[in-house]
This record gives C-alpha cells, structure tokens and sequence, in this order.
C-alpha cells in the first residue's frame, strides 16, 4: 500500500518538478562550488522549501546519488537499445563503461559528494546505484534473476565503484580507454557472454 501511494505522489507533476529543481540546482551548485552545499543553500537555490527537499531525500550526498543515476539511466538504455540493433555486444559494454566514467569526470565534485553517501544497504556512495544497473542488466538481457543479489553482483558493483573513484580521483595511471577495457575484462561472465537468447 505504501508503494502505492508513493507511485502517486511521484506521478503528481509538483513532485516531478520540485525533484527537478533539486537535480538542477544541485549540479549547478557543486559545480560552481567544488564543495557540499548544505540543505538550506540548495533549497533555497532550487527555490523551494527545507521540508520539500526532505520528501525526496534525506541528505544532499543522496540528492547527488540520484543526479547520477540518472545520467546512468540513460546511458543504460542506450546501451540496451544499440544492443537489441545488433551491435557487437563488447564494443556497447565497453562504450557504456566509458561513456560513465566521462560523465563522472565532467561531474568529479557531484560524484564526490555522492561518495560520501551511506546506504540503507550499507554499500557507500553509488555502489547501490551500480547494483541496480546490474540488476537492469540482468532483466533487460533476460539472464537468470535468481542470483541477482549474489555476492558476485555486490562485489561487482563495489569493484567498479573503486575503479571509478580511482579514475575520477586521478590516481589512475591509464587513461579512459584503456580503464574501460580492463574494467570490462573484470566483468562476470554473464555480461560478457550473454546468453544466445538475449541476442538480436
């Protein structure tokens, strides 16, 4: 019941857009700024009030985490979509890969700020939002649910975290190609070797 209420509170067109404003002005201000606003700086540059922030996150570092995932978001559903054209399905992984950890680094202070965020599943910063794109994944290829919160999955998820923080850090010593390739090298199988079914 209370999901129901919650799809319809985000249905409502005032939640869409107030969610918005905080995305935006989020963004806005940690570029600008290099640093973490608090809550009243950005309810006050999204033009709404404390308590509107509050019924759409708990915390500036989650409002950060949900900026980034949706640029994930999009990204996945290029992903899938090349896929399904036919595209060779490692060139689009690693593209993928790529294409994140570009968005990252164009958006290094946000993604800072969202490292810092605890989850309610204990993993820190976007290693939750990971997982879910590993989760997407796995339904959008139609690979096999049952193992979908396996220690593979989390250790995945928490892998390519470090990798990117590394990456965006600076304290890789490739550069972005070549960190996509390794990062798609270590990959469960499952990713790499879809199964046929999920071929076009």
């Amino acid at each position: 019941m209370v999901g129901d209420q919650s799809s319809a509170v985000e249905a409502d067109p005032r939640f869409t857009r107030s969610r918005r404003a905080i995305s935006d002005a989020l963004a806005d201000l940690v570029r600008r700024t290099e640093s973490c606003p608090s809550v009243s700086a950005l309810a006050e540059a999204a033009g709404i009030h404390r308590a509107t922030f509050y019924n759409h996150f708990d915390s500036v570092e989650e409002a950060a985490v949900h900026v980034i995932a949706e640029d994930f978001r999009a990204l996945h559903d290029l992903n899938i979509s090349d896929r399904r054209k036919g595209a060779d399905p490692t060139a689009v992984a690693v593209a993928t890969l790529n294409a994140m950890l570009d968005s990252l680094r164009q958006r290094r202070s946000l993604f800072l700020v969202a490292s810092t965020w605890r989850s309610p599943s204990g993993l820190m910063g976007i290693g939750d939002l990971l997982l879910e794109q590993l989760h997407a994944l796995r339904r959008d290829l139609g690979v096999d649910e049952q193992g979908s919160d396996s220690v593979e999955d989390v250790y995945t998820a928490s892998g390519v975290h470090g990798v990117f923080s590394a990456a965006v850090g600076g304290t890789a010593d490739c550069d972005q190609e070549e960190i996509a390739v390794r990062l798609y090298a270590l990959l469960p199988d499952w990713i790499r070797h879809p199964p046929e079914s999920t071929k076009p």
